[in-house]
């Protein structure tokens, strides 16, 4: 209820839980400008308090989509829930476009890795496009040498209230040796026993979820490799092995989130020669536990879609829907493609065989070509298509929310929105 101040002339305002829930209701670029409005605002706004629940409200908002494109002009696009794609803007020029990619999504925060002519291990940039604030991390102190693979990851513990880098050095295509993590509420950088990381080699794939980072790995057994999935948590800084799925089909496997939960999706491209419609995607889910809980972890096929004319590139989960690209990798697959040549359409629904439009891909001979991605629902069975103004390869996709997370009292650089 509004109350009224007494002045001479009788001034209306509303309480200061209301504002609070007006504003974390706003975009980030209204909220930097509104901190001018007075002080009190400012206040609210820089407060950690607030910025947690303005991150919470975002997140149940509809979040868009981050895609990374290999080309220079425009490398990061963002795609929202109705389908349009804007562009976000660069971060700041002190470094090449072409010589960055992004290593995770966390809260807002983009890790990016900086690849440098005979230096290794390479840079690491921490920015938050919503604000555009830029943090250079710090290089190694812990007389770490330098490794021909390092391995990377980023993400964010609510227990120790933290975001952590985690990087696993090794000679070229070897297991771990080495392993340190950089904490950015401490500004620095330790060494870490590597643990149950022994005998592992890490994949570059990496993602995030409830307090923990995950790669896939590949583990040495006597004389044996064994395919299993590592994950690093956060707060207890422990490695861990997890088993995968036990498929009894071939597929390109992908680690996405999935209600918060480890996934993995599993494009399967094993082709019969009495089916025209071979491929599918299946979605499975780590649903007990955590990675270091001690409790057992089981796997559960969550989803299969429905055939499919060839098979599919799966890239994320988003607002409850794979998204991914038709990937092309035969003729057989161009001939079945020409003959049916249909387009899904925003909106379709079929749990019959479903056909791509071969004409929505993209070529480096033909950079005139815009990139499709197909969004299926895994609730309806909803297919959308979305055109993506990018003419060369999208190398990633990323889950991302707009977000006043700070990069740390050390950022390098903020713009003016």
């Amino acid at each position: 209820m509004m109350k009224r101040t007494a002045m001479d002339s009788d001034v209306l305002f509303l309480p200061h839980e209301i504002i609070r829930n007006i504003l974390k209701r706003l975009p980030v670029k209204s909220l930097i400008r509104f901190q001018c409005v007075r002080k009190e605002w400012k206040n609210l706004i820089q407060n950690p308090s607030f910025v947690a629940d303005h991150l919470q409200q975002s997140t149940h908002q509809n979040p868009p989509l981050l895609s990374e494109c290999d080309e220079n002009d425009i490398p990061f696009l963002l795609l929202d829930s109705g389908l349009q794609v804007r562009r976000v803007p660069n971060p700041p020029s002190t470094y090449s476009l072409c010589d960055a990619s992004i290593v995770g999504s966390c809260n807002g925060l983009l890790c990016l890795v900086i690849r440098e002519l005979n230096r290794s291990p390479h840079s690491l940039l921490l920015w938050n496009p919503a604000t555009t604030a830029v943090r250079y991390v710090p290089r190694t102190r812990t007389g770490i040498p330098s490794f021909d693979y390092c391995v990377t990851g980023f993400g964010f513990s609510s227990i120790v209230n933290d975001y952590n880098i985690v990087r696993t050095y090794a000679e070229f295509r070897s297991v771990a040796t080495k392993a340190e993590v950089f904490s950015l509420n401490k500004g620095t950088w330790k060494a870490i026993d590597i643990g149950n990381l022994k005998g592992v080699r890490l994949e570059y794939e990496t993602v995030t979820a409830n307090g923990a980072i995950f790669w896939f790995g590949e583990k040495k057994e006597a004389e044996d490799k064994v395919d299993v999935i590592v994950s690093f948590d956060i707060a207890k800084e422990v490695f861990t092995v997890i088993s995968r799925p036990e498929l009894d089909y071939k597929a390109n496997e992908k680690l996405t989130v999935y209600e918060n939960k480890l996934a993995i999706l599993c494009d399967i491209a094993e082709v019969e020669d009495d089916d025209e419609l071979p491929y599918k995607v299946d979605l499975w889910v780590l649903d007990e536990g955590t990675c270091a809980s001690g409790q057992t972890l089981s796997w559960t096929k969550r989803y299969t879609s429905c055939p499919l004319s060839c098979s599919f590139d799966s890239k994320t989960i988003w607002r409850n829907q794979i998204v991914g690209k038709p990937d092309f990798v035969d003729k057989r697959t161009r001939s079945v493609l020409n003959m049916m040549n249909r387009s899904w359409t925003k909106g379709y629904t079929s749990s019959s065989p479903l056909s791509f439009s071969i004409g929505s891909t993209t070529s480096r001979r033909n950079k005139g070509r815009r990139n499709v991605l197909y969004l299926m629902n895994l609730t309806t069975n909803e297919f959308k298509r979305s055109v993506i103004p990018c003419r060369d390869t999208i190398l990633h996709i990323y889950n991302y929310v707009e977000s006043l997370v700070s990069v740390g009292n050390n950022y390098i650089e903020e713009y003016r929105l």
